[in-house]
């Protein structure tokens, strides 16, 4: 075999082997579009051998001729991928560069094969015959260069300036591994374009007499590109080290917040998990976690809630938080918290799940622990506060008692005649049933306060639960010669709340507003009960007082637990009453008038 066939063979066995290697790695990874144009280069300069091995072997100048159009193709693709590589992996080149490369490139494959002999050459005479490397091979000795080679030849100085121009702003951007690339990369391809393009256009335009020789210059390249593959295999194992010892690092992190991780590849339905997650759900080290396998950890009352939120999840886009229950293996129930964030592949489609984990059973008991406690603290505040209310709300009850005992013994009276006059006793009846539900309401509004429960949710109108307050505190406030007035918006909107601890706030809230005017000596003697639609859909609720106010130094500190204005106040009417707006999601305040007095507002979510 001849010197000149081996070293083309090599040429193109090394192009060959690297277009395998980068377009197996954009076969398994569909972003990397550096690998596929570098694999597009590799595989040209593999068809362009044995056009070139063709040329110098010709016998006749119309074979010769053949050889330079079947060229025309794989150099096309050539240089088309080396723009595009040039463009990814060196993330510089004018784009108006590129396309003015790629457009004439068009042009003249497509003149190309719609010539004869080829786009190069109007006509070839004759071919000669030179030495090189040893051995005879073929070369154009008398042609009529083309008419329309100036294109070629300023096409390919567009390409040579293009790959200058973006090695160049390489470098000019600073930095070792950028300036490497420049160097080694850039002027690697900036080599192989140069001398073959330069090379080839002189031999087309007949300045002298040598084989076209596009594939071997590239060797340069495939040098170039071979280093660098080189390099990213030796800090492989330095970059296995650095990521193993980040594992560490994140999974030591995780444990210290008491975390644990998960990954959930969709496509495959194949979860990772930490040591930490496989404790908690009772799963053994290397056993196979799938979705299924996960669910049948839960609760069965939290299974179904816990894959809605996953499916939507996963549909929608977004991240999702959800807590629920979970029964390993040991028996012991548990709750966890988990939050989860979908990835999706370029098409949209959700391939990946990322999460963690955590235990969170001693918060849970910690929080019912404390609801227990704010429930009997409420509870505590409406037997002070009912406590208060006791002379007034014993008022109330004695007048339609007394009523009916009246009536009782007007109608015994009556029956004493010897004629009893039906149509007066009627009457006598009616007035004793009507006193005796005025009587028994004050008992269940009396029995609803004194109950002591959880919260209990529903749809309630503000504008009947200000009645009904107003009508529990009516007695309190003729016997302290308070006006109580209500101002409630018509078409005011449903919120969703436990009407006794409602109750509860809107009463202590009227009886301070009571207390702050008894301590005033102002001339005006009303509470307002005000309600109306609030910001962003809610119920606005105010209890403004015409009393002196609240001092300054004492209007942050007025709803901390014991703090107190009051003679003999436990300081826990407020406190209590905010934690119960919020248990609703709303937010309770306080602010002073510009005219006088004190004005309490909170906030409800409507229905």
């Amino acid at each position: 075999m001849s010197y000149v066939t081996i070293l083309w063979s090599i040429a193109a066995t090394s192009a060959l082997l690297l277009g395998v290697v980068h377009v197996l790695v954009w076969a398994l990874d569909r972003k990397a579009w550096t690998n596929f144009a570098f694999g597009v280069v590799a595989f040209s300069i593999v068809g362009i051998v044995p056009a070139e091995l063709g040329m110098m072997y010709s016998a006749t100048p119309q074979e010769w001729g053949e050889w330079v159009r079947r060229c025309h193709l794989p150099i096309f693709f050539a240089i088309v991928g080396i723009v595009l590589f040039v463009r990814l992996y060196l993330g510089t080149g004018r784009a108006w560069l590129a396309w003015t490369v790629i457009g004439s490139r068009c042009v003249i494959l497509a003149g190309n094969f719609l010539t004869d002999p080829n786009f190069n050459f109007e006509r070839i005479d004759s071919i000669d015959h030179i030495r090189f490397l040893g051995e005879s091979v073929a070369v154009v000795a008398d042609a009529v260069t083309s008419p329309w080679q100036w294109l070629a030849t300023a096409s390919g100085i567009a390409f040579v300036v293009f790959v200058l121009d973006a090695s160049i702003a390489l470098w000019r951007k600073g930095g070792p591994d950028a300036r490497r690339k420049a160097l080694l990369v850039g002027g690697s391809f900036f080599a192989f374009v140069f001398v073959s393009v330069i090379d080839t256009q002189l031999i087309i335009w007949g300045v002298y007499r040598r084989p076209v020789m596009i594939a071997l210059p590239f060797l340069v390249t495939l040098g170039a590109m071979a280093f660098e593959l080189s390099r990213d295999i030796l800090r492989a194992p330095r970059l296995a080290r650095d990521l193993g010892e980040s594992e560490r690092r994140l999974d030591l992190a995780a444990n210290a917040a008491g975390l644990g991780l998960w990954t959930w590849d969709i496509t495959r339905n194949q979860m990772w998990a930490t040591d930490r997650v496989r404790a908690l759900l009772g799963f053994a080290d290397g056993a196979v976690i799938d979705l299924d396998r996960w669910l049948a950890k839960v609760h069965p009352g939290d299974a179904t809630r816990l894959r809605d939120a996953v499916e939507s999840a996963l549909q929608n886009g977004h991240d999702y938080s959800v807590e629920y229950r979970i029964c390993p293996s040991s028996g012991t129930t548990r709750w966890i918290a988990a939050h989860g964030r979908p990835e999706r592949d370029a098409d949209g489609r959700p391939v990946l799940m990322r999460g963690v984990v955590r235990d969170i059973t001693d918060h849970r008991d910690a929080r019912d622990e404390s609801d227990e406690l704010r429930r009997e603290l409420a509870h505590a505040g409406r037997v002070t506060m009912l406590g208060q209310l006791a002379s007034a709300l014993a008022h109330e009850l004695s007048q339609p008692l007394a009523a009916i005992l009246r009536n009782a013994e007007a109608a015994e009276l009556i029956l004493r005649s010897a004629s009893p006059d039906l149509e007066e006793l009627r009457a006598i009846i009616i007035d004793i049933h009507r006193d005796d539900r005025r009587a028994g309401d004050v008992i269940d509004r009396l029995r609803a306060l004194l109950k002591r429960r959880s919260m209990d949710f529903q749809s309630i109108s503000m504008a009947a639960l200000v009645q009904d307050v107003r009508a529990l505190v009516a007695a309190d406030a003729v016997a302290r010669r308070v006006a109580i007035e209500c101002q409630v918006a018509s078409q005011l909107p449903m919120v969703s709340g436990d009407r006794v601890h409602l109750s509860q706030v809107l009463i202590n809230l009227i009886i301070n507003g009571m207390d702050a005017i008894a301590e005033s000596a102002g001339p005006r003697r009303a509470v307002t009960v005000a309600a109306h639609p609030g910001p962003q859909r809610s119920v606005e609720v105010e209890v403004t007082d015409s009393g002196s106010g609240i001092p300054l130094e004492k209007v942050t500190r007025l709803f901390e637990p014991f703090f107190t204005t009051k003679p003999g106040g436990m300081g826990m009417g407020l406190a209590v009453s905010r934690t119960i707006v919020e248990a609703h999601g709303g937010r309770l305040w306080a602010e002073n008038n510009a005219i006088g007095g004190a004005t309490f507002r909170f906030t409800l979510p409507a229905v």
